[in-house]
C-alpha cells in the first residue's frame, strides 16, 4: 500500500474516531443533563401534587384525589402514570385505565434507611425498564412517618428524541467532515509524499549502479536535507566506482599476465613443433633447392598453425574492457581447454567433458574465459602427478551452471574461508589474485561461485544468469 494512501486513511480514521468519541461524550453529557432535569421536574410535580392531595388522602376523598391526578396528567406530557397509596399502604388512586399492575407497590417503595423510622427518605427515585421503554419512578411520602405515598412515572421519550437528533447530527457531521477531510488528506498526503517517491526512485537508481546522478528536491525540510545527502553519496559512489574499476582493470591485467606466463611454456612448445618442420624443410632446401608441392603444404600448414596460436593468445591478452554480448559457454570452455592443452598433455591429465546444450548467456566473453582459465589452471596444478579434469555444463534455475573438478588432494580445512581473499596464496610464486579475480568476474555478472572439496579432489561451480 502506498504511503500517501496510508496517511490519508490514518487521517480518515482519526476524523471518524474523534467524531465517535466526541459524539459519545456529547451523548453522555446530554443524557445526564436531561435525566437530571427530568428528575427535578418529577420531584417538583410530585411535591406539588402531594401538597394538593394531602387533605383528600386523609379524608379518603377518592374523587378529589383522582381529579387532582388527572389535572396533572393533562398538563404534564412527560408523566406516564401516577398512583397514590392511602394511610394503610394500599393503592388508593391511579391513572392506569386498563387495570394496575399487581406488583405496583413493589416498584419503588419509599423506605427509611434504618430499622427505626426516624429519618424518612423524602424522595425515592428508581429507573424502571418497561414494555414502553425506560420510566423514572419518583416516589415521595405525603406525610413524614406515615404510609401515604405519591408516585409519578416520568417517561424518557424526550431523551430518546434528543438522542436520535444528536445521533443524526453527529452522523451527518461525521460524514461531512470525513468527506472534506478525506479530500484534504489525499491532496496533502500526495503533496507530502511526492518528494519521498522521487527520493525512492532515486535510491532505486543508486541500487542499480547509476551513480553520479542528482535529485532535484529543494525543500528546506528533512526531505531536502536527505536528498542533499543522497546527492553527495551518489557523487562519492561514482568517484569510488571509477577508482575501483581502474584498480580492478589493473588487477585483471596483472592476473592475465600471470596466466599468460603459466601458459608460455605451452605456447613455446606448440610453436616449436611447426618451426621444427619448417626448419627441416629449409635445411633440405639448401641441399636440394627444389621444393615439392607437398613440402609447400607442410610449410603453409605449420605457418597457419603458429598464426592461429598467436591469434588466440593475443586475443586473450588484449581483452580488457567489459563488453556484454551473447556468448556460448560451451564454446568458451573448449577454447580454454585448447589454451591449456600443453599443460594437460605434459601432466598426463585426462579431460572429461559433460556439456549440455545451453542457450546464449549475456556476458563478457574475455572475462568468462579468464575465470574459466584460472579455474582450469588451478585444477591442473592440483594434479602434478596426473588425474582427471572434469568439466560439465547444464541449466539450473535460469542460470548456466559450469562445474570444474579435479582429483587432487583437496583444499585444507583451515584455508577454505580465505581462498577468495585478494593476495591470499599458498604458492611461493603466486599473486594471490586468481580466485579473487574469478569471484569478482562472477559477481560482475550477477552470478555465484561455490566449491566442494575433500581428500579426493575439489569441484568449483559457477552459476551465470542467462540474462543480466
Amino acid at each position: 500500500m502506498k504511503l500517501w494512501i496510508k496517511i490519508a486513511l490514518l487521517n480518515v480514521f482519526i476524523v471518524v474516531g474523534l467524531g465517535i468519541l466526541i459524539g459519545l461524550t456529547i451523548r453522555g453529557v446530554v443524557v445526564g443533563s436531561m435525566r437530571t432535569e427530568l428528575t427535578r421536574q418529577g420531584e417538583s410535580i410530585a411535591r406539588n401534587l402531594s401538597d394538593r392531595i394531602a387533605d383528600f388522602v386523609l379524608l379518603n376523598d377518592l374523587y378529589q384525589t383522582q381529579a387532582a391526578i388527572d389535572d396533572v396528567l393533562k398538563t404534564e406530557h412527560d408523566v406516564g402514570y401516577i398512583f397514590v397509596t392511602d394511610k394503610d399502604g394500599n393503592l388508593f388512586a391511579h391513572t392506569f385505565k386498563n387495570g394496575y399492575p399487581p406488583d405496583i407497590l413493589l416498584w419503588n417503595p419509599v423506605l427509611t434507611r434504618g430499622l427505626q423510622p426516624t429519618k424518612n427518605l423524602l424522595a425515592s427515585i428508581q429507573l424502571l425498564d418497561t414494555e414502553k421503554g425506560f420510566i423514572r419512578d419518583i416516589g415521595i411520602k405525603i406525610f413524614g412517618g406515615m404510609n401515604p405515598e405519591v408516585h409519578i412515572g416520568i417517561r424518557e421519550d424526550r431523551i430518546d428524541q434528543a438522542l436520535k437528533g444528536i445521533r443524526n447530527l453527529i452522523i451527518m457531521l461525521t460524514i461531512a467532515v470525513t468527506m472534506v477531510g478525506s479530500v484534504l488528506s489525499f491532496s496533502l498526503s500526495r503533496l507530502i509524499t511526492k518528494p519521498l517517491y522521487t527520493l525512492m526512485d532515486f535510491t532505486h537508481s543508486l541500487s542499480r549502479g547509476e551513480f553520479g546522478r542528482k535529485i532535484d528536491i529543494r525543500s528546506k525540510d528533512e526531505v531536502g536535507e536527505l536528498s542533499s545527502t543522497f546527492n553527495n553519496l551518489s557523487c562519492e559512489l561514482d568517484a569510488y566506482r571509477k577508482k575501483m574499476e581502474e584498480s580492478y582493470k589493473q588487477m585483471l591485467r596483472a592476473e592475465k599476465l600471470t596466466a599468460l606466463g603459466r601458459l608460455s611454456a605451452g605456447l613455446a612448445h606448440e610453436i616449436r613443433n611447426p618451426l621444427t618442420s619448417i626448419k627441416v624443410l629449409f635445411q633440405a632446401f639448401k641441399d636440394n633447392p627444389a621444393l615439392t608441392k607437398e613440402d609447400m603444404k607442410v610449410v603453409l600448414s605449420a605457418t597457419e598453425q603458429m598464426d592461429d596460436l598467436l591469434t588466440r593468445f593475443l586475443r586473450f591478452a588484449r581483452s580488457d574492457e567489459f563488453n556484454l554480448s551473447d556468448i556460448y559457454i560451451n564454446s568458451v570452455i573448449k577454447q580454454v581447454i585448447n589454451l591449456a592443452q600443453f599443460q594437460i598433455k605434459n601432466q598426463s591429465i585426462n579431460v572429461v567433458l559433460n556439456l549440455s546444450k545451453l542457450p546464449p548467456v549475456k556476458a563478457d566473453r574475455a572475462m568468462i574465459q579468464q575465470a574459466l582459465l584460472n579455474l582450469v589452471l588451478n585444477a591442473i596444478e592440483a594434479m602434478p602427478d596426473g588425474g582427471t579434469l572434469t568439466i560439465s555444463s547444464k541449466m539450473g534455475n535460469g542460470s548456466a551452471v559450469v562445474s570444474i573438478g579435479d582429483t587432487g588432494s583437496g583444499i585444507p580445512e583451515d584455508i577454505k574461508d580465505k581462498i577468495f581473499d585478494p593476495f591470499f596464496t599458498t604458492k611461493s610464486d603466486g599473486t594471490g589474485l586468481g580466485l579473487s579475480i574469478v569471484y569478482n568476474i562472477v559477481s560482475l555478472h550477477n552470478g555465484e561461485i561455490s566449491f566442494e572439496t575433500d581428500g579426493e579432489g575439489t569441484t568449483f561451480t559457477l552459476r551465470i544468469p542467462i540474462s543480466v
